[in-house]
């Protein structure tokens, strides 16, 4: 992971021309953001600072979005195992992206949100919170949400069927983990399948 800390990519590009040098290098350094071959990865480290897996993306340097094409997603799990580098038997076990920031601001309140893409752009947003993500929007587990016990928990779902899903599925997951919640609505009423990353081009 040390060796693509700080890598260049399209997605550090956009990120530094839509939101500055400044706190671009602030969401790197926080988030250990990774980056090999134009591509950006974003590490997996858990709570006790084990590296699970890293994601492996590629982006627009233009729009911030998701390259659509064959080589724009791998996981590092799986190019190793490609390689024949991890032990027969390894199984992948995901956490939270930005678990391991929440050891560092232990009374803050922690916003949820899909995309660790999302996370960068509300840490920079509304800086006040500990951003995390939970990779895909089924990703909402009592078992991903385990180092959430005893934290003050907003859920920021992206508009469309992410709000009703992770509405249905919080409460249980929250009486079983033991944290305190509340799902926004900032979304609601956007663009179908907008997040809040989307939110700086609309207020421009």
């Amino acid at each position: 992971m040390e060796q693509t800390l700080g890598g260049d990519s399209t997605y550090r590009r956009w990120l530094c021309r839509t939101y500055g040098v400044k706190e671009a290098r602030r969401i790197y350094i926080d988030y250990l953001i990774g980056g090999i071959n134009d591509h950006v990865i974003f590490w997996q480290v858990d709570i006790k600072g084990r590296v699970r897996t890293g994601k492996i993306m590629a982006y627009d340097e233009a729009t911030g979005k998701r390259r659509k094409d064959g080589a724009s997603f791998d996981w590092v799990h799986a190019v190793m195992r490609r390689e024949g580098i991890l032990p027969e038997g390894w199984e992948l076990t995901q956490c939270l992206y930005g678990e391991h920031l929440l050891p560092q601001r232990p009374t803050s309140r922690v916003a949820v949100v899909e995309a660790a893409k999302t996370a960068h752009v509300g840490a920079i947003l509304m800086p006040w919170m500990v951003w995390v993500a939970v990779d895909s929007m089924s990703g909402l587990t009592a078992e991903r949400l385990r180092p959430l016990k005893g934290r003050d928990v907003v859920l920021f779902p992206d508009e469309g069927k992410g709000y009703q899903m992770w509405s249905e599925k919080i409460a249980s997951i929250a009486a079983e983990v033991g944290f305190s919640y509340r799902v926004s609505s900032f979304m609601e009423g956007r663009e179908q399948g907008a997040d809040i990353a989307d939110l700086k081009k609309e207020a421009e």
